[in-house]
């Protein structure tokens, strides 16, 4: 049994009056606890609340010292009768008892009444604290997946980055992209998606230690930040992550992909470098056909954000079966809701368009994100939109509201 003083709060007689039902009249059936005592701090009144607390008949009640109720009341509570009736100043606290072994919270008020009675009134707020300690574990963590989020994850960095380890550059960052997001979403419904959000969530929280910072950044990215780990260490981390990732299905769905991008402490030591060479690393990783860990240059600095000229050569697809779209569950319905530019290219690229058939099997395309083109982030199969597929294999931009 532990008790715990709030701050007392000092209000006037008349106010805490107001909140106290007449003990001679109250129902045996409330639940607040209504105790008063004399002037020699014996129990005038209790009602059926403290003798059920205290396991007790309420008969018996009338003519103990409050001292005898410690454990019912809380030892804070007796002390504040005491206080009360030597100062005649009312009080308010908040008092922990236990009781079958459960914590219980109440609200206390404690007043001076006449004929030095001192009348003591306690509402069990034992759900309301509950609920307190959920928003305060919540505060700093990613609703969905339990994870940090992306403020506090970010602020994380900035104390590691300052840090003696982070002097000594034993500062490692790596973020992972769930590929394929969108298109799960599009496709199977945002449900699946949160899924597996979720999935990659749990594999990371297993593939690091227990004291590194985990965090889902935001959409289908992720953090993890290693301090004084050495720099093979944090490459098996990363792609011990993603073989796992990659190794988890989820039915109707599939394997999931993850992509994941390594920088390491630089010298220049800011935490935006460090967040820019991962994000590079990330990019890297999925033209690489995603699935795959990157690690980015010590001098590379925001790769990401630099102008993709738009003729560069298409990558290969990430991985074989997409070859033959037909056999793949990857129908894109909704997903093409961006400006789509198909590029003309030879190689991979021409070989998936049959513009005979009018049809298109899969087609790599580059996106307007933000200020720069980028590669895109998904390879879409379309056979289901016939005149989705029409277009493209005619050569034209082509726009799917």
């Amino acid at each position: 049994m532990s008790n715990k003083y709030d701050a007392n709060v000092h209000v006037s007689a008349a106010e805490a009056s107001v909140r106290l039902a007449d003990m001679r009249t109250a129902d045996s059936d409330c639940p607040d606890l209504i105790v008063s005592v004399d002037a020699h701090m014996k129990i005038s009144f209790a009602n059926q609340a403290v003798a059920d607390m205290a396991g007790l008949p309420v008969t018996s009640l009338a003519g103990l010292v409050v001292d005898q109720l410690a454990t019912t009341l809380g030892v804070n509570v007796v002390t504040a009768m005491r206080d009360v009736h030597r100062t005649g100043q009312a009080v308010r606290i908040q008092s922990q008892v236990a009781r079958a072994g459960v914590a219980r919270w109440f609200d206390v008020w404690v007043v001076l009444r006449e004929a030095e009675d001192v009348v003591c009134f306690a509402r069990d707020v034992t759900e309301m604290k509950h609920t307190e300690e959920l928003l305060r574990k919540s505060v700093g963590r990613d609703s969905l997946t339990g994870l940090m989020n992306h403020a506090s994850f970010h602020e994380a960095v900035s104390k590691a980055v300052s840090s003696d380890a982070g002097q000594r550059g034993e500062v490692a960052l790596v973020l992972f992209d769930l590929d394929y997001l969108k298109l799960m979403n599009d496709v199977h419904g945002h449900q699946t998606g949160d899924q597996a959000l979720k999935e990659v969530a749990s594999i990371l929280t297993t593939s690091t230690r227990e004291f590194d910072c985990i965090a889902r950044l935001g959409g289908d990215e992720f953090g993890v930040l290693l301090v004084g780990s050495q720099r093979d260490d944090v490459i098996r981390v990363a792609w011990r992550a993603v073989t796992d990732v990659c190794a988890t299905g989820l039915p109707g769905v599939g394997r999931l992909s993850i992509s994941a991008g390594v920088a390491f402490m630089a010298s220049t030591r800011e935490p935006g470098d460090l967040f820019d060479r991962a994000d590079a690393a990330v990019y890297d990783a999925k033209a690489r056909g995603r699935g795959v860990v990157s690690v980015a240059d010590m001098t590379e600095i925001a790769y990401a954000s630099r102008k993709c000229d738009i003729s560069e050569p298409v990558p290969s697809l990430p991985a074989s079966e997409l070859a033959n779209a037909r056999n793949v569950k990857t129908a894109a319905r909704g997903a093409l809701r961006e400006w789509v530019h198909v590029l003309a290219c030879s190689g991979g690229c021409l070989d998936l368009l049959d513009a005979q058939a009018e049809n298109v099997n899969a087609i790599s395309y580059f996106r307007f994100g933000h200020d720069d083109w980028k590669l895109a982030e998904q390879t879409y199969a379309l056979i289901d939109y016939p005149s989705t597929a029409k277009a493209l294999a005619q050569g034209r931009t082509y726009t799917c509201r």
